[in-house]
């Protein structure tokens, strides 16, 4: 527990058995529920998660957001942690985010990578993308959002019915958090974070993911302007 609030830890897990048994090796000490969604890996990623006493869930239809939103209906915890699996995310660095949410009183906190602290941390590819589609968010919605499309962020159970996206792909972590950004009644911030070098292989795949991110933004910011 973190100041007498439950803390649940989710992470969505696709053939991440060496990133996975890093990550849960360092789990802090102030997670009470540790749930991680298997969406039909191939590799020894349930043995390892069930040895640290994880909750596994197994989806076998793909998808990372689709994984998210299941872990958040099996999550129990009044502070809802999500990241993943590849040690990419520090996780030591959950402590920060939790003592800033309860210092500053914040709703939803999420981790943002640049500027990066190891330059080769991240391909170029993914690098250009991610400021481009962080930079258009920043244009279209006029939000102070750096890294739009991290995949590590914290936030209290009860924004849930407010801010669940509805994209089941890698677009959920950018639709999260423009629910949350553009909701004048929850408090936000981004903090930096040391990200490092994925272990194991990288699933993104920058045309396709690329496009369906910047399709993503375009229906919702369809939507977003009807509402308005």
């Amino acid at each position: 527990m973190y100041s007498d609030k439950r803390v649940s830890l989710i992470i969505p897990c696709y053939n991440e058995e060496r990133g996975l048994d890093i990550v849960l090796n360092n789990k802090p000490v102030f997670i009470d529920e540790l749930i991680v969604i298997d969406n039909d890996s191939s590799d020894r990623t349930s043995e390892i998660a069930r040895k640290y006493g994880a909750k596994v869930v197994h989806l076998k239809e793909k998808g990372y957001g689709l994984a998210c939103q299941v872990g958040l209906r099996h999550a129990s915890g009044e502070i809802i942690i999500i990241m993943d699996a590849d040690n990419s995310y520090p996780i030591l660095e959950t402590k920060e985010f939790l003592a800033h949410m309860e210092r500053e009183q914040c709703d939803f906190i999420t981790g943002c990578r640049f500027p990066l602290i190891d330059k080769h941390a991240m391909p170029f590819i993914k690098r250009v993308s991610n400021y481009f589609i962080s930079w258009l968010i920043r244009k279209c919605f006029h939000i102070q959002l750096t890294d739009s499309q991290t995949g590590m962020f914290v936030l209290k159970r009860h924004l849930l019915e407010a801010v669940i996206p509805s994209n089941c792909g890698m677009g959920f972590t950018q639709e999260i958090k423009l629910k949350a950004w553009l909701n004048p009644n929850i408090r936000t911030a981004e903090l930096h974070i040391n990200y490092q070098k994925r272990i194991g292989k990288s699933k993104y795949r920058p045309i396709r993911d690329g496009a369906k991110t910047l399709w993503g933004i375009f229906i919702f910011l369809s939507a977003y302007y009807k509402r308005q």
